[in-house]
């Protein structure tokens, strides 16, 4: 029987501890990738939910435009045919008139006679809500709470403001929209994520201060889920994703286990290395240096990635130039010169918010993409003049940025970035040509 050599124990030792290290490391690997997976299908779902709320709460300025065309009054009939065509999402448990807060009409009647005749106004439950409603003058929500009418709604009052003969403003009363939960949610078919593997829970903090679900499907598992966070108006919601299974993948783990000692370890460190710097790599490919915004060879590639996705959402290309920036240039030097880039970068992502794509394109040449709804890209333009407005300080004194804006909406005048770019450089120039004179004035130092 031939005889068996004892194992070198300090080496057999050294291999264990290697292979318990590689397989933590792996494990732990793993968890980072699929939390990373989970946040960015949140962000995707948390993205739809937002666009489907803004829809369905600015319903109700459709209903606010013709009242304030009747100056204040509607007929019932009208209001009817009105809510009927407005209520044709899936969820609008109701939608309903209230001057002076008090429930006059309200669309379907059947169901909903209790509430009217109640004013808001007089409910301690809602009285806050309104009052927030109209000392802020936008869209608040109540809820999500249980209804007069039965079961679990949100209510969102848009207050109504008329002009009175002496030009002053006078709070008229409320277009209210009442969505029933979860049942408002189905357009973003949240149950999908079941089939990606997900168990879900949206949720917001309750009337009462407790943790309340509004949609959940699956069984989360043990671990921290992924949070991202929903932006509704005066509330924030959250919705928290994790694998059905756990973060922890057990099929995966004897593999790594079998992989080998000192080998495979070296082997997960160089692959870690390698990913770190072709992302360190990629990121200095796709970024301005002086003022960290995209540059011309990534935003081409996020338009054309916007303009080839199936059932694209609309957008608007925007171009923009510094007005007389080669004077600031010439006269202040390229110090305050790069200042004022960046400056202008920062209002511009002030202006137009996180989710826009911005880039540098040219010395003084910036764009950006910005996903909104169809004819939104006066207000674009005015958010970005008003970020303005306040002049910088160089080098002690004020120095007022202007520019000029050419825009091009996708798809109605472009499909693709060179044609979008054409249309808003032409647009961008005509603007500077319209106004170059109080532009350029306007550059001057304050």
């Amino acid at each position: 029987m031939p005889k068996v050599r004892p194992l070198h124990f300090p080496v057999f030792l050294t291999g264990v501890l290697l292979t318990i290290a590689f397989a933590v490391y792996a494990a732990w690997t793993s968890v980072g990738h699929r939390r990373t997976d989970a946040l960015r299908t949140a962000e995707v779902y948390s993205a739809r939910l937002e666009t489907l709320l803004s829809g369905l709460f600015h319903k109700t300025d459709v209903l606010e435009s013709v009242i304030i065309a009747g100056h204040g009054h509607i007929p019932k009939t009208v209001f009817e045919d009105l809510a009927r065509s407005l209520a044709d999402g899936a969820g609008i448990r109701a939608i309903q008139y209230l001057p002076d807060g008090v429930v006059t009409y309200c669309y379907p009647r059947e169901g909903n006679e209790a509430v009217i005749g109640t004013s808001v106004f007089t409910n301690p439950k809602r009285r806050a809500d309104a009052l927030l409603a109209v000392n802020s003058r936008g869209i608040v929500l109540s809820g999500p709470y249980s209804l007069f009418q039965g079961g679990l709604g949100l209510v969102a009052r848009n207050p109504i403001f008329l002009t009175e003969a002496d030009g002053q403003e006078k709070f008229w009363g409320f277009a209210v929209l009442i969505l029933d939960l979860p049942e408002a949610l189905k357009p973003v078919f949240l149950n999908a994520l079941r089939q990606e593997g997900y168990a879900y829970r949206l949720h917001c903090r309750g009337e009462h201060g407790d943790d309340l679900t509004i949609a959940q499907g699956g069984v989360m598992p043990s671990g921290r889920p992924v949070d991202y966070g929903i932006q509704v108006p005066n509330h924030a919601w959250t919705l928290s994703l994790a694998p059905e299974g756990g973060w922890i993948d057990t099929k995966e783990l004897p593999l790594h286990l079998g992989l080998g000692f000192v080998i495979s370890g070296l082997c997960a460190v160089v692959a870690h290395q390698r990913r770190e710097k072709e992302r360190l790599l990629r990121q200095t490919a796709e970024t301005d240096d002086l003022t960290g915004l995209f540059n011309r060879r990534k935003l081409n590639r996020i338009v054309d990635a916007l303009c080839r996705t199936p059932q694209s959402a609309h957008f608007v290309f925007l171009y923009m130039d510094l007005n007389a920036f080669k004077a600031c240039n010439d006269t202040l030097g390229h110090f305050w010169g790069d200042t004022v880039l960046k400056e202008f970068a920062r209002r511009l992502r002030s202006a137009l918010g996180p989710l826009a794509a911005l880039a540098r394109v040219g010395g003084d040449e910036f764009a950006a993409v910005a996903v909104t709804d169809d004819g939104r890209a006066p207000e674009l333009l005015r958010r970005i003049r008003e970020s303005l407005r306040e002049p910088a300080m160089l080098d002690g004194a004020p120095y007022r940025i202007s520019c000029s804006v050419g825009w091009a909406e996708f798809p109605a005048e472009g499909k693709n970035y060179e044609t979008l770019m054409k249309t808003a450089d032409a647009r961008m120039y005509e603007d500077k040509r319209r106004n170059g004179t109080e532009r350029a004035h306007g550059s001057a130092r304050s």
